[in-house]
């Protein structure tokens, strides 16, 4: 019996057992990243630190302001994929910036006692609600992170077409034409190395190299590129890393519910994305 050979087809599947004894319940792999669900005494950071990722980049892509919001058996999504869209636009634009410039935080609530917390307390979790206004109200028809299986690296707000689009801060148009995907584009540089995307507009009214004031008309709501209904798809990155537009947006009712139904998205929503985003 010791030297009697396994079966070749007995092989894959002993490995994938012995695998999926080692890794447990709490992780499910997939080509993008994985899902993790919390255990008792995991925090942020040790989850971060298993996966080799930041931990902002988890807060934000979850949605995570506080600690608070981590229970035992929530399943959060670990990013893995670096992201691919005006990579070549933003880095032609960008300046150094000497001093990493601090930003308002809002300290995490979640530090009780280790036997009254349901995990353990994480560190801060960075968020500039003041940094950028709304470029439009209404309702959010798709958040910022996991949507039917890929990243979505911005929100979508669903208005009328034709409705105005504001520039969320100062800043200079840098791009300001068609893109494959997101149809009329406009892309505005801001300080601190931020950029704002604005897409799927009816029309572009700003010109590259203009200097534009914060609420500054710069589009008109449409439905162009690759779209289901009349939408703005609104994205923020600071350099080309996308950021989770609610952590440097007002608070607003509209936002918390969309934050609440983790990511926002409705059934039958307005929503849309370049072809080839983030595959």
């Amino acid at each position: 019996m010791a030297g009697k050979k396994l079966d070749p087809i007995k092989k894959p599947l002993l490995l994938f057992l012995t695998l999926s004894l080692l890794n447990g319940c709490a992780s499910v792999y997939t080509a993008h990243g994985a899902y993790y669900r919390f255990q008792k005494g995991d925090t942020l950071e040790s989850v971060a630190k298993k996966f080799k990722v930041e931990v902002q980049d988890v807060a934000e892509i979850n949605n995570i302001e506080s600690s608070e919001q981590i229970k035992v058996g929530r399943s959060i999504y670990i990013p893995g994929v670096a992201p691919r869209e005006f990579v070549s636009i933003i880095e032609k634009n960008r300046q150094p910036v000497p001093l990493r410039v601090s930003r308002k935080k809002e300290k995490s609530r979640g530090h009780q006692k280790k036997e009254d917390s349901p995990v353990a307390a994480s560190p801060d979790i960075e968020v500039d609600h003041g940094r950028f206004v709304w470029p439009l109200r209404g309702d959010i028809s798709s958040g910022f992170g996991m949507r039917r299986g890929r990243r979505h690296d911005g929100i979508d707000i669903r208005a009328k077409i034709g409705t105005p689009v504001r520039a969320a801060a100062d800043g200079e148009v840098v791009f300001c034409k068609r893109m494959r995907g997101y149809g009329n584009l406009v892309l505005l540089k801001h300080k601190d190395d931020f950029f704002t995307v604005y897409a799927h507009n009816s029309s572009n009214l700003a010109k590259k190299g203009r200097r534009v004031k914060r609420g500054d008309i710069i589009a008109k709501v449409g439905r162009t590129g690759r779209a289901t209904g009349p939408h703005l798809h609104f994205e923020v990155r600071e350099g080309t890393k996308p950021r989770n537009p609610f952590f440097f947006l007002p608070k607003t009712e509209l936002a918390q519910k969309a934050i609440r139904q983790r990511g926002g998205e409705d059934e039958g929503a307005d929503h849309g994305g370049p072809e080839e985003e983030n595959p």
